[in-house]
Parts: C-alpha cells; structure tokens; sequence
C-alpha cells in the first residue's frame, strides 16, 4: 500500500502541474484582456479581475501541493502526510491525493 500510495501522489503531481500551466496561461489571457490588448469574450469582460484572482490563488494552493508532495517523498511519508493529502485532496478536489493518502493511512508500518 506504500508503494501505490506514492503512485496515486506522483499521479496527483502531474495532474497538478497541468493545473499550474493551465492558470499560467489564465491569468496571461486574464491579464491581456484587462490591458484590452484583445477583446475574445466581450460578453466577459466584466468578470477579468475576478478571473485573475481565481487562477492566482489556484496556482499558489496547486504550487503548494506539490512543494508539500516532494518534502513529503524525500522525507519518507508518515500518518501526518497521508493525513494531509488526504485533506488537501477532499478540499483541493483531487482523487488522487485523497487516494494516496487513504492508502498511506492503510499501509502498514
């Protein structure tokens, strides 16, 4: 169970650095349409600040996620980590890192 829980974390991982270059490429487009470089969605345009906001805080919480899944594999996962990713996972909306950590929960010691 150790070993498939680290599997589900690099799995989450790489789901999350999609989500990372997702909202790099949001708040690039974000930030164009508020300098109105370019106008794609008019009907939109009242909402560009918020959007900006939306994809800054996702990318710091996904940023963190993936600082705390590497601190965690170099240090060697522990209850508090699975308890964690289980956490981060139910809140973050990631079924991989709630499964990590449900199976980090179950592996025995």
């Amino acid at each position: 169970m150790g070993t498939a829980s680290r599997v589900m974390y690099s799995i989450a991982n790489f789901f999350a650095w999609i989500l990372v270059f997702l909202c790099i490429g949001g708040i690039v487009i974000s930030i164009l349409s508020i300098t109105d470089v370019f106008n794609l969605f008019e009907e939109l345009h009242q909402y560009n600040v918020s959007t900006l906001c939306s994809c800054i805080f996702v990318l710091v919480i996904a940023l963190v996620s993936i600082a705390l899944v590497r601190i965690a594999k170099r240090k060697g996962s522990s209850k508090f980590w699975d308890v964690l990713f289980l956490i981060l996972g139910i809140f973050g909306g990631n079924i991989f890192y709630f499964l990590g950590g449900l199976f980090g929960l179950i592996a025995v010691r």
